[in-house]
Order: C-alpha cells, then sequence, then structure tokens
C-alpha cells in the first residue's frame, strides 16, 4: 500500500513539474540601445510607469486604452515594470505586454533589458502569452 502512495505522489509531482514548466512565458528580447541613447540626456522622468509609457509612446489620437502598468523593486534602485495593453484595436492582436528592467541613478534612467509578448483574438492564434504570429 505505501508503494501505491509514493507512485501516485511520483505521478502528482511529475504533473505539476510538466504544467509549471509547459505554461512559462516566452518573450521577444527588444535591444534597449536605442531608448537609452532617447531618455539619456532626460531628467525628467520621475517614475518607471513614465518611463515605460514613453517607451510604448501610444498615440493620443487612437483613443483611451485599456493600459495596466505594474513595478517591482528587483534589486535596489532596480525596478522591473510591466506594461499590459489589452483589446488592441488591432485585427489580430488582442493585447501586448511589456516587461522592462531599469535602473535609477540619480536624475537618469538606464534600461537592462527590454522584451515582449502577445496575445491573439479567438480564432486568430495564441490566447496565452507568447511570441508566434497572430493571424
Amino acid at each position: 500500500m505505501a508503494h501505491i502512495g509514493n507512485m501516485t505522489r511520483i505521478l502528482i509531482i511529475g504533473l505539476l513539474i510538466i504544467s509549471l514548466t509547459s505554461c512559462s512565458e516566452s518573450y521577444k528580447s527588444v535591444d534597449p540601445t536605442a531608448f537609452n541613447i532617447k531618455i539619456s540626456e532626460n531628467t525628467h522622468i520621475k517614475t518607471a510607469e513614465e518611463l515605460i509609457e514613453l517607451y510604448y509612446n501610444y498615440p493620443t489620437d487612437e483613443g483611451t486604452p485599456k493600459i495596466i502598468i505594474k513595478t517591482k523593486e528587483v534589486e535596489s534602485n532596480t525596478i522591473q515594470v510591466t506594461l499590459i495593453h489589452d483589446r488592441l484595436e488591432d485585427d489580430s492582436i488582442r493585447a501586448e505586454k511589456i516587461v522592462m528592467t531599469a535602473e535609477q541613478l540619480k536624475n537618469r534612467w538606464i534600461v537592462h533589458e527590454i522584451k515582449k509578448n502577445w496575445k491573439c483574438w479567438d480564432g486568430r492564434g495564441h490566447t496565452n502569452w507568447g511570441v508566434d504570429y497572430c493571424n
């Protein structure tokens, strides 16, 4: 009986590992060099939210977007900021996510990493966060 209990535990652990690793998000990396040059002399960016909004640069004539921004400190002075724009007015991409890791030194920001992924509308491709093309 104890043998069946151990086998069940092994099976449950195996299924948990598979489900956790298969649901991991994939991202497309974006080189932050051009953006760092753009912001190199800008001392008016006070928060990570302002920084990612400047990067995203959503056109003001496109209406009011449904954007959520979350931040978390990953190290001293280093912030990970995530912007999610859901319900895009696009025929194939439903939502876009940008994850940026940046460091604030005095009055300036330095972006270390930018990565993106997206979701497709139902029937247009993947509906989970990923980097495969929507159609």
